[in-house]
């Protein structure tokens, strides 16, 4: 404050002026509630496509998903960069480096110019893969959104039976921290097991020729799943005249708590408004 005198009178006006920003930057669950809440929905809609391609491609039908199998960082970074791109058009996101790198983690164990490198090799990879654009504008680097096929066409949103099948990704997902606790092969199992039907049915040394996922790969994630409590099994045992003892075990899977079919649709319900409420009361 500053005085001065007027007559006999001390006057003391106000100084203005901006102040200091507060130390550190805040904390990483408080921009995954303002950004993914700013979508105004509670799920991110991913096409099948990114899963499998169509039935009679040769080889193994495995597709983008599958070129992710042995890149974690680049598979959060796709399904975070999707859920607030393709929300609204023009089907992008613009946020500083530093805000992705501590959304996905990548400054742990790290120095600031590692983890940058270590974004800077995730969005390659996304980009190689023909599933994110970028382009520079000021300061900052855009990302544009891309078809789920990774056939390099502009990304239009699923809203019609043209627009291709597609399954529902809940914000669950990272309201309930599934992201950060998750093995990578459980989120590559739990992407595929969203796309099915309750009761479906998927042998593991099927999963390559299907998903081009390896079969080790898919009894891990699947088993992983169900430890969670996030699909349940069953199992009977059929016919088959390729078993040495004429019978063959089929193993069916539902998808259960947080991520079957009814707390899906009330999270689409809900436009996941309550999903962060208990993260929002713990961070305050």
């Amino acid at each position: 404050m500053r005085g001065y005198c007027l007559g006999m009178t001390s006057v003391t006006r106000p100084t203005f002026g901006a102040t200091s920003a507060p130390s550190g930057r805040p904390p990483r669950e408080t921009f995954l509630e303002q950004m993914l809440t700013g979508t105004k929905r509670g799920f991110v809609p991913i096409r099948r496509t990114f899963l499998q391609k169509p039935r009679g491609t040769e080889g193994s039908r495995g597709a983008q998903l599958a070129q992710l199998t042995a890149n974690p960082s680049a598979l959060d970074a796709y399904l975070l960069l999707h859920a607030l791109a393709s929300s609204s058009e023009p089907y992008q996101a613009n946020y500083p480096v530093a805000t992705w790198v501590q959304l996905l983690r990548l400054d742990e164990a790290a120095s600031e110019t590692a983890a940058k490198s270590r974004w800077s090799k995730v969005i390659t990879k996304l980009t190689d893969l023909g599933l994110i654009g970028r382009a520079r504008t000021g300061n900052h680097m855009q990302y544009l959104l891309l078809d789920e096929s990774g056939n390099q066409s502009p990304y239009v949103r699923p809203q019609t039976v043209a627009h291709g099948n597609y399954f529902k990704l809940p914000y669950t997902y990272w309201a309930d921290g599934y992201d950060r606790t998750l093995t990578h092969p459980e989120k590559l199992m739990l992407l595929i097991g969203l796309d099915q039907k309750d009761d479906f049915s998927l042998p593991f040394n099927q999963a390559h020729a299907w998903y081009g996922v390896s079969e080790n790969t898919a009894r891990r994630g699947l088993r992983g799943l169900e430890e969670h409590g996030l699909i349940a099994s069953s199992s009977t045992h059929e016919p088959s005249p390729k078993s040495p003892n004429g019978w063959a075990e089929i193993i069916r899977y539902t998808m259960t708590g947080p991520f079957s079919q009814n707390a899906i649709a009330k999270t689409v319900k809900s436009r996941g408004k309550t999903l962060f409420a208990s993260q929002g009361e713990a961070a305050r």
